[in-house]
């Protein structure tokens, strides 16, 4: 039998607060911005990060990666937190250690000391995304009022992807690269102001435990693979190195599923997955994130590296992407939502591989209104596709786990961004960048063209 322990007062929905409930939102999705913009604006500035610290494309790779993979890991364990201690105090926490490991970021000395650094920026950023959602849906307990500041919430998201590319490009070529980790700090110390004023904290749930062993083998797996993956465009993927770390992590997601079959309390029930739909549209995210995010990565560094773009150029020329992709998340998406989640997922599905394989064409600097309309293509089928994943994986989840299923949809898109770069990166440091960009972008063409076959074989909603 399970019990749910309430602290006193937390059992009841406060009334509407007005101008509080504005400020807790404005809290909330300063924080939500700055995780997403730190993604964006960081792409455009990975070339100038090489050329200052000297490094390869494997410390790209690592710099984006060693967010990620405890990002993607550390989600539903932070979910877990929020229940037991409360929302807003792990949204406090994770705010404070966000603008704090910024700040070691853009102080760092040398390569070793800012990867270390970006790791335990993503430890915090898996703190922040998790609770916002709960502080919103705590301070505004009238239903409608809720829905009109989750749609302000999303906006902010569509926001920062658009502004991340533009601003991170203009913070490189002014001020430096540094400068996209500084302007962290100023926003991160605002926003815990405000939560701490005028966010009120959410009811304390006791029964979810935390899940230890399941929490260290998953962060293991997915490190070690992913590590196996950048090692092995680096070293070669017949290199002793790469093979070690490569077993290590297939023990150690064997590992982690026999942890989560046993315990009382998993981390990720695997009997989520057996229903087919639900997991097809697990896995249409994985391959979403995979495509769309792992591509944005490498066309960034092409551009720059390639074509000599600056890294200011290199935002504007990203822009179309990010655009179309806000486009297709808050405009085409809600217009079309009455065809059902099927017809959005095969439409965005084919709109984002025709973008990407109209790519293709693109060679020298001379074709980049190809690339750059092509790849705005793959954007606006990005767009649609994103909010039907999440709703197609909501709605084929069963009932009992309709509470972790959005937890381990975030957690798999996260991991397909993570092995996105490591896989298309890896391709990108072959050598002939021109060929090795039209690899990256017929694996991106398959990833959608999987969402695709996916959602028309399984998803009937």
């Amino acid at each position: 039998m399970t019990v749910t322990t309430e602290l006193p007062g937390t059992n009841t929905p406060p009334e509407p607060r007005g101008r509080a409930a504005g400020l807790a939102l404005l809290s909330v999705c300063l924080g939500y911005f700055m995780v997403l913009l730190d993604g964006s604006a960081l792409n455009i500035a990975l070339p100038s990060i090489q050329q200052d610290v000297h490094g390869t494309m494997s410390t790209l790779q690592w710099l984006v990666n060693l967010y990620t993979i405890p990002l993607a890991s550390l989600l539903l364990s932070s979910g877990a937190l929020a229940d037991r201690v409360g929302s807003r105090k792990v949204f406090m926490w994770a705010l404070s250690g966000f603008a704090l490991t910024s700040l070691l970021c853009a102080l760092s000395p040398n390569l070793g000391v800012l990867i270390a650094c970006r790791a335990l920026q993503g430890v915090a950023a898996a703190g922040v995304l998790p609770t916002t959602l709960a502080i919103i849906a705590r301070n505004y307990p009238v239903l409608a009022d809720r829905a009109k500041a989750i749609t302000v919430w999303g906006a902010t998201g569509g926001i920062a992807l658009v502004v991340g590319p533009i601003g991170g490009g203009l913070l490189t070529q002014t001020f430096g690269w540094r400068s996209i980790f500084l302007v962290n700090v100023p926003v991160g110390a605002f926003a815990l102001w405000l939560s701490w004023r005028y966010a009120q904290e959410t009811e304390r749930r006791m029964e979810r435990s935390y899940d230890l062993f399941g929490q260290l083998t998953a962060i293991a797996s997915l490190g070690l693979i992913v590590a196996a993956l950048i090692e092995g465009g680096a070293r070669g993927w017949t290199d002793p190195y790469t093979l070690v770390l490569g077993a290590a992590g297939l023990l150690s997601l064997l590992a982690f599923a026999l942890v989560e079959k046993r315990v009382a309390a998993p981390m990720l029930p695997l009997a989520m997955f057996r229903r087919r739909a639900f997991s097809a549209a697990i896995t249409a995210g994985f391959a979403y994130q995979f495509g769309a995010f792992g591509l944005q990565f490498i066309i960034a560094i092409f551009i720059e590296a390639q074509w000599g773009y600056s890294a200011s150029e290199a935002g504007t020329f990203l822009l179309p992407f990010a655009v179309l992709l806000t486009i297709g998340t808050s405009y085409l998406n809600r217009r079309w939502k009455t065809r059902g989640m099927r017809w959005l997922l095969l439409v965005g599905s084919s709109i984002a591989t025709i973008g990407t394989v109209l790519c293709l064409a693109a060679g020298d600097e001379k074709t980049w209104p190809i690339l750059a309309i092509g790849f705005g293509i793959t954007g606006l089928g990005g767009g649609i596709l994103a909010p039907s994943i999440n709703g197609a994986a909501l709605a084929e989840a069963d009932s009992q786990y309709s509470g972790i299923a959005s937890g381990v949809l975030n957690t798999f898109r996260q991991m397909g961004l993570a092995v996105g770069v490591a896989v298309l990166g890896a391709i990108l440091a072959g050598g002939n960048r021109v060929t090795d960009l039209r690899i990256d972008l017929a694996i991106g063409a398959l990833c959608f063209l999987t969402v695709a076959l996916l959602s028309r074989r399984h998803i009937h909603r």
